[in-house]
């Protein structure tokens, strides 16, 4: 980024000197600036680590669910948080329909999961442990537990970010380190 100085002049009125500095630097103007590339983002981004999570629920008898990789805490009262989905998931027309969603925050020991959790929808849950709160399906060995009720769900460009309120939240000593998406991998950060 390149930035500009310019040289300032000003008359001190008691003494009639000249004065002379440099201004501040200032940014240059966002017009001019390219636009910004999907790459460039996605490289960005991927510095960044978040949370990997699955969000999941039972439709019609049967858990469905999908990882997310972007999630955030929003509000403590209201209790809140979103989750940004692409909006061309097919796993989540069907979730959004369930009354209660549940949010399992993983840890490295799901680190295993991570692809078949990703992969073919019939697939997700073989062979691995949840539970039924309410309809909102819940990992074991989560570090956190949460489920809650879509409140809002906003159009936010090739995504659709949904917020949920809250209405319990389980936490528990984690026996492994939380599961993190960075540099474009499946990593953790820190250590138990």
């Amino acid at each position: 980024m390149t930035t500009t100085t310019t040289q300032t002049a000003r008359t001190d009125s008691t003494t009639g000197t000249t004065l002379t500095g440099v201004a501040a630097p200032t940014a240059p103007e966002l017009s001019s600036a390219a636009p910004l590339s999907p790459t460039e983002l996605r490289a960005a981004w991927a510095s960044i680590p978040t949370p990997i999570t699955t969000v999941a629920a039972v439709v019609d008898g049967a858990p469905v669910g999908l990882i997310v990789g972007s999630y955030v805490g929003l509000s403590l009262e209201p209790a809140l948080v979103a989750v940004s989905i692409q909006k061309t998931s097919r796993s989540w027309p069907l979730i959004r329909r369930a009354e209660h969603i549940g949010v399992s925050v993983l840890t490295t020991d799901h680190a295993p999961l991570v692809r078949q959790l990703a992969g073919p929808q019939d697939d997700r849950f073989t062979g691995i442990g949840w539970e039924d709160d309410r309809g909102a399906v819940l990992l074991e060995d989560a570090v956190v537990h949460l489920t809650g009720q879509i409140t809002e769900e906003l159009e936010t460009g090739d995504h659709v970010t949904a917020i949920l309120q809250v209405d319990r939240v389980i936490s528990r000593a984690p026996s492994a380190a939380p599961l993190v998406f960075h540099g474009s991998q499946v990593s953790s950060v820190g250590g138990i």
